[in-house]
């Protein structure tokens, strides 16, 4: 009886085994695709990636304006959301890498904010006289120079951070096949273990 428990607990480990090497090598191979794409041609997949968004907006602007019309009859208010959705999206479309160089443009203005916040804390601590005070200065200027950076060469490190997350991708899908891998090697564990126990059977 205990024979045969264990022999079908194994039938189920085997299957499940099956489902899980398929679906993790699947996406393996899917991330390691995507990883190398991001990695060789990052700015057409960040234009292509936008355009996708771009899409789905204008699609969302102009629904919400068919809605408008048909469910509640003329709202000029919801009709014109729905226009801005819409010309939103198409600008987006038509210049794809004006959208995504805006997250290091914001963040290198948040960067020269701070920065110049940190140098007005400088001049107070010379009026202070407080101990090496340079050092806040050095501090203040590094960070002003940092937004400066990244306000002016926001695409290139749009770029970066696309090659990084292609190469975190890479990374993904290579360990999702080395699992795999780990997974196969436990099947057959499991087939001598079942072979073994119908031979005592």
């Amino acid at each position: 009886m205990n024979s045969a428990l264990i022999i079908l607990e194994g039938e189920i480990m085997k299957e499940k085994i099956k489902g899980l090497r398929l679906n993790i090598t699947i996406s393996g191979i899917i991330s390691i695709i995507v990883g190398i794409l991001l990695l060789a041609y990052p700015t057409e997949s960040l234009n292509t990636i936008s355009r996708v968004i771009a899409v789905i907006v204008i699609l969302a602007g102009i629904c919400a304006i068919i809605s408008q019309i048909i469910e509640k009859g003329f709202n000029a208010m919801g009709i014109a959301v729905g226009g801005v959705l819409a010309l939103i999206g198409l600008w987006i479309f038509i210049a794809p890498g004006s959208i995504v160089s805006i997250i290091p443009i914001a963040i290198g203005v948040l960067l020269v904010v701070h920065g110049l916040q940190d140098l007005g804390l400088a001049i107070e601590t010379i009026k202070t006289k407080a101990p090496r005070p340079w050092l806040t200065f050095i501090i203040a200027i590094v960070t002003i120079l940092l937004g400066a950076v990244c306000i002016a060469d926001a695409f290139h490190l749009v770029e970066i951070a696309t090659r990084l997350i292609g190469l975190m991708l890479i990374y993904d899908g290579i360990t999702d096949v080395f699992t795999v891998h780990k997974v196969n090697k436990a099947e057959k564990i499991i087939d001598v273990e079942l072979l073994s126990e119908e031979d005592v059977i």
